[in-house]
Formats: C-alpha cells, structure tokens, sequence
C-alpha cells in the first residue's frame, strides 16, 4: 500500500477560521434572514411532580399576535417521541414527572409577545411527593412513578444489565485480600455553548416538515419523531447545521425543542422556531447520569486480581432517553483489567429528575472512577507500587474481558506503552516540592479502555460518494461536525483513498435528505465506522477509474495507479494523464460516477450473561496528574496532567490532541467542582453563577502524548478517540489527592468543603 498523503497529518480544519471569524452558520443565526418566522414559548411547571388539575389558556390564545397554544389535546399524532421508545410526552396530559415536562405550547409573531402569552396561562397544580434517591425508588414496594409507561413495567427501573463471568463466590473465598468500597458521581450538565434551538419549517410541496436544528444523528430525529407528527419518515427532512458543541446531549436533547417547533409549525401552516433559555437548558434536557457503586475487589497477597462485585444504581430520571449506560457501567466494571470472575450489576432508575442521557463517555467515567480508585486502595493495602499493581494485571494479547472478548494485537493493544510512557514522564520523574507546609502534593495515575462504537447490531455506517466529472469529489455523510474535526478527518480519508487532492473534496453532512443512515455521532464511531463507509465507497470509485484509466493508457488496471490527481500505469508516472479525463470518459461510457460506501463491525452475540464481544477494538489509555492541595482551605489544584492514548492511527493528530486535551478539561470540571444539586425534584443551581465548570484559569497545561497501536479493522489503522479522553483524569486525581494528605475521598467532584471534611475527620479520628 502506498504510503498515504494526507492521513497522519495536522491540516487545518475548514471550519476553524469561520468559527473564529463569525462566519459559521449556527441554527440561530438562521433568524437573520428569515422574516416569516414564529416564535415558539412552552409552559412549564413548577414542581418536579404534579398532576395537572386544571388549565387555562383562553387569556394567551386571546392575544394579539399569538398565531396558535396548544395542550395535550391538541396534538397532531402520538403524545411521545424518543431515540429509543417515545415515551417522553410532547406536552404532559395529566402529570408532570419533572420540571421539563411542558403543560402548553404557543406561537406567536415575536418573541415578547410569546413571553406575555405563555404569563397568561392558568394552570392549576396538585403537588406530588418527588423522588431524588434512585436506590430508594429500587427498593422492593418502592411507589411506581410511572403508572401507565409505553413499555409495561411493575417496577421503576427503566434497565437493568448484569454481566457474569465464572465462579465469583469461589474467587472471593480464595482471596487474600477484599477491598470493599461505596462511590458517588454526580450529576452534570453538558454546559454546551449553543442552547437547543429548532426551526420547523412545513413542506407546501409534498406536505412534510423540515427541521432545522444542532443534532448528533439527523436520521435518527426523524425517527424519534415523526409519530409526534403524523407523518411518515420520507417526508421529515432535519438539517444539523455547525453545532456549538454537544458531548452527547444533542443526541436527544434537541428533539425537545425540535418537536415543539414541529408540531407548531403544522398546527399553523407556518415555519416556527424555538430555542431554549440557559435556565430551560439547565432544568430540561437530558444529563450524565449519577451513579451510587458498590464495589468490591478480591485479590492475592501477590496482586493478582480473582474477581469483582459491582452494583451500580444509577438515576435515570423521569425518562428513558438514551439508555445505554447500565450496558456501560457493568461492561467497564473491570477496566483494563484480565479479571476471571466477575458479577457486575447495573439499574437505571426512575426519579423526578431531568432524564439522564448521552454524555461523553457514556458510563464508562463512573465505572473506572470506582475501578481505578479501587486498584489503588489495593495497592496501598499490600504495599505495592500501583503501577506495579496495574502492569501484572492489565489485558494483554489473548486475555479476556470480563465480558469474555479476547483481546487482539491486530485490533490495538497499547495500554503497556501508554503506561511506560506516563511513568517517563515529569510527573513521575521530578521530586514533589513540600516546601510549603500548608501546601501537600501528591501524583496519581489511572489506566482506561474505552470501545469504539456501540456494540449494537445496528451500528452500521453509509455514505454517498459521487465524483465529478471536473475531478472534485462529493461525500453525504449523515455524521455532524461537533467541534471534533469530523470534516477534515473525512476529507483526508477520501483523499488518500481515491488518489485526489484533499482540497477538491467537499464534506456534504449532517442533511437527512442527502445522505444516509450512518448512525449518531456518539461512542468514538465517527472516525472509524463513517471513515470505513467512505473508504469503501471511494475504493469502489477507484477501482471504476482503474478500469477506465487502463483502456485509455493500453495497461493493466490491476497495476494502474491513481494519485496526485492523475492516473498512470505504475512505475511509469510520466505517462499519467489527468484524473478528470478518465473521469470524463466514465461519464460517456456509461460508467456510474456515485457509489454507496458501507462497513458494519464483526457482528456480536452476547449470551444471557453478556459473555461476548462487544466491540470490534478498544481504545487504551493512561492518564497522570500532579496535584496540590492546601489543608487550610481544602482547596484542590491541578498542577499538571498528561495523558497517553492509544488511537490506532491519528488521521489529523493535531485534531486528536484536541480531543485529548478537551476530554481532560471536562474530566477535570468533574473531579473538582460540577454538580447539580436536586431537592424534591427541583434543581438548585441552574445558571452558570452557581453551576461551576473549569475556565482556562482552572487547569494546568494539558499535555498528550499519541501512541498508536493499529486496529486491523479501522480505516488506516484508526480506533475511535473521542470519549476515551474524559475517562482517567478523575481517578487519577482521587489517587494524587491520596498521595498528598493520605485519606481517600470517593465522593466526587472533590470540592474544597468535601476535603476539608475528609481532613477534619481524619484529624478527629487521630
């Protein structure tokens, strides 16, 4: 294979100096040139649970200028929609379940005047008993909080996963040691920069609806969506623009406005667009999930690890959303680990919050949070270095999983590299200053992996690729570019593959209309499925070319060679001739110009148990930090971080380190300070004044280091990198707070109240 021109290096995103410079086109901006629009406004309660008594939204239809309000009764098709069952109502009929139910919908001419029309409606509540604790609501007699669900359930647990693996009772009885511990994670807001925003736009031709709004997967929107609509999916097209950042809620959370908008615009014949406040963002759409773990780990005296038992009770909230983190919890139970018994556990559960969903990493932070925290205390039990520790244990070529998938050279295996390179790094090879006695310091290290894709059977990926007769080449892809550099990664693809100019292809994506199913962009699968599905249509295409190509320079086209734009037979590069001559020629000989580019991963068959591959390669990953932390304030300082991964091949490595060096500053926002606070199903803190997320002046410099370990299956070698960044820096964090004060917090975000307690008892208990 030749060795690729574009694949491998840093080039500019195309859309860097459009977003820098304002000339990017988000969905908002899309006001300023349409006059016609309404604008939307929903109602919503003010409890975290009620029933509706009463409504009244005579005053607001009255007023000037209000074009339509609609109640549940109202409603074109099904009161329900969902990414994976519509069960969350379009507008609440006679409960509310959390404060982002709607109660009623307007539109209106401008903005102020559906301001003073939702103001008018009359609404009478009875309050109900709120649940916030998700282990109460798992409990056995528990009050059932939905009554009548779409699926029918005798209970409040909206999943429930459990993956099993030998004889775990046998491995804890031959232990040496037990480490038994209880963790907490949050809940947290995605805190994208771009509020969900939608314009709904009717079809005058063929009587659909066209939908412009921020989406992880325009295919799957249409089908959430279009039973709240009443029409078929091929008359639903929905339009992704340049989307201000998503890290997973998008995947959902964007049909709340969308639907809204959807079903005003065909209530009044006119396009509608509604867009979230901060506080509506805050209160309504879907978050990470809290996780309560309980975790327990045997080993020997020597570190050998025998088995685990984890259940995780994670808090769903009022609906299902996308529901794939119990799946996640237990599957990541055992990290990185070659662990031969294990009994992992996880529920979702029903509360009155707002409805946990996608958030980048999707379950897998939790579980190596409680995982990583685990092999520490291990470590400090029997005296060993916990590098030591996690180098005799980690998964290695023809090791299995505790989901029972063996581990494969060809597919990556670079976590050993990951970890020699950390440890070499100036964290761990430059003494700690403790000059300061109120100051402590302390260095941790934490493993990961993390899999590429969704495991799903479903977790295909298609393309259009159509070539033009003037050499320049056309891609539909249904993925969205989130920041990520989705376009150019794409572009550099196609361009190696077909032999033209990176410049002369052009990315059209995130359109239902012109492009086709390729799944959401979520779970590292951008790069690697959608990467596939255009080298195997840009291969097709090439290879046409070699045909024609070879009639028109009297060679073999098995040895014609396409590259730098021209065609020539190999070895022979001064005979080539001009890649939009042959492509000419293809167009008059008949000879089609477009292909269907496909690629599904190996299919899975987990048994009852969920023993069996789940993803075709993994991502690995070593993440170390230094640490200070004064024990007059509790106050928790990152001084340095660095982070090794191994990504198979970086298709633009400067793009990748971007995600890298992004994955750490959320991590770090979720050791050290968000949290959303939930009391009798109401948030607390829902504007950024008192929801805290890391500015630049919070973080240390985010180093990374690329280690590249190619997965056979990947396009040029490439694993998915996205969401494996944002999964190490928090245990390792706990572990360097560890190695400062000695006492171990596993609770997080480690905020300064949370650790001047840990001192004050262990001051107390001295």
């Amino acid at each position: 294979m030749r060795e690729p021109k574009y694949v491998g290096k840093s080039l500019p995103r195309p859309d860097s100096l459009a977003k820098a410079t304002g000339a990017a086109k988000y969905t908002a901006d899309l006001l300023h040139s349409r006059k016609d629009l309404l604008y939307a406004k929903a109602l919503f309660p003010p409890y975290g649970h009620a029933r509706i008594v009463r409504i009244d939204v005579s005053k607001a239809a009255a007023l000037k200028g209000v074009a339509a309000v609609m109640t549940a009764d109202d409603l074109p098709g099904a009161n329900g929609y969902g990414g994976m069952i519509p069960d969350k109502p379009v507008i609440a009929k006679d409960e509310v379940l959390y404060e982002g139910d709607p109660v009623a919908i307007l539109a209106a001419e401008d903005a102020a005047t559906a301001e003073r029309a939702v103001a008018l409606i009359e609404v009478e509540y009875e309050p109900l008993e709120s649940f916030d604790d998700p282990q109460q609501m798992l409990r056995e007699g528990a009050p059932r909080l939905h009554k009548d669900y779409v699926v029918p359930k005798d209970n409040n647990v909206s999943d429930a996963v459990t993956v099993k693996k030998g004889d775990v009772e046998e491995a804890f009885r031959n232990a040496d040691v037990i480490i038994d511990n209880w963790y907490k994670t949050p809940m947290l807001d995605h805190a994208y920069l771009e509020p969900d925003v939608a314009i709904a736009e009717p079809d005058p031709v063929q009587g659909g609806l066209v939908i412009y709004s921020p989406q992880h997967a325009v295919q799957l929107a249409k089908r959430a969506m279009s039973d709240a609509f009443n029409l078929p999916q091929s008359k639903i097209r929905v339009v992704s623009q340049i989307v201000g950042g998503g890290f997973g809620g998008k995947e959902d959370s964007t049909f709340d406005v969308s639907v809204i908008a959807g079903v005003l615009a065909l209530k009044t014949g006119r396009p509608v667009y509604y867009e979230f406040t901060r506080d509506e963002v805050f209160k309504n759409t879907g978050k990470r999930h809290a996780c309560t773990i309980h975790h327990q780990l045997a080993a020997t005296r020597e570190g050998k690890l025998l088995g685990i038992k984890v259940d995780t009770v994670i808090d769903k909230g009022a609906w299902k959303s996308i529901d794939a983190i119990p799946s996640r919890t237990a599957q990541y139970a055992g990290g990185p680990y070659s662990i031969d018994h294990a009994l992992c556990r996880s529920w979702s559960v029903f509360t009155n919050h707002p409805y946990g969903c996608a958030f980048r990493g999707l379950g897998n932070p939790q579980a190596h949070f409680a995982m990583e925290s685990q092999m520490d205390e291990l470590a400090r039990t029997l005296g060993m270095d916990p590098v030591e520790l996690r180098m005799k244990n980690i998964l290695r070529h023809g090791d299995s999983t505790i989901w029972g998938q063996v581990m494969l050279e060809e597919r990556g295996l670079g976590l050993e590299e990951c970890i020699r390179r950390v440890c070499q790094d100036r964290i761990f090879q430059t003494p700690l200053d403790q000059s300061d006695p109120r100051v402590r310091r302390g260095r941790g290290i934490a493993c990961f992996l993390y899999g590429t894709g969704t495991g799903m059977p479903t977790d295909g990926a298609h393309c259009l690729v159509q070539a033009q007769p003037d050499g320049s080449v056309n891609i539909g892809a249904a993925a969205s570019e989130l920041g990520q550099g989705f376009i150019i990664a794409m572009k550099q693809l196609a361009a190696d593959t077909l032999g033209v100019s990176a410049d002369k292809v052009s990315i059209d994506f995130s359109d239902s209309a012109a492009s086709l199913e390729s799944g959401a962009t979520v779970a590292s699968r951008t790069t690697v499925l959608t990467g596939n599905a255009i080298v195997d249509g840009c291969r097709q295409l090439r290879q046409r070319f070699q045909k024609v190509g070879a009639e028109m320079l009297h060679c073999d086209a098995r040895t014609c060679e396409i590259e730098n734009d021209t065609v020539y037979p190999a070895g022979c590069p001064e005979r080539a001739i001009p890649l939009k001559a042959v492509i000419a020629r293809a167009f008059v000989s008949q000879v089609p110009l477009g292909a269907v580019g496909s690629w599904y991963p190996p299919m899975t068959y987990p048994n009852p148990e969920n023993q069996g591959d789940k993803m075709h390669t993994y991502a690995f990953g070593c993440q170390g930090v230094r640490v200070a932390v004064d024990i007059e304030t509790g106050e928790l300082t990152v001084e340095d971080a660095v982070l090794a991964c191994d990504v198979g091949k970086a298709i633009n490595p400067g793009t990748v380190e971007g995600q890298m060096q992004g994955g750490m500053a959320q991590a770090i926002g979720w050791a050290l300070m968000e949290e959303q606070f939930m009391v009798n199903g109401k948030m607390k803190n829902h504007t950024y004044h008192d929801y805290l997320i890391p500015t630049a002046m919070d973080l240390p410099n985010l180093r990374t280091i690329l280690v590249e370990h190619p997965n056979c299956l990947g396009p040029f070698g490439a694993k998915g990198v996205g969401e494996p960044p944002i999964v190490g820096a928090a245990p390792a964090i706990r572990a360097a707070v560890r190695d400062a004060i000695g006492i171990s917090i596993n609770e997080i975000p480690m905020t300064p109240v949370r650790i001047m307690e840990a001192l004050r008892k262990k001051k107390g208990q001295e």
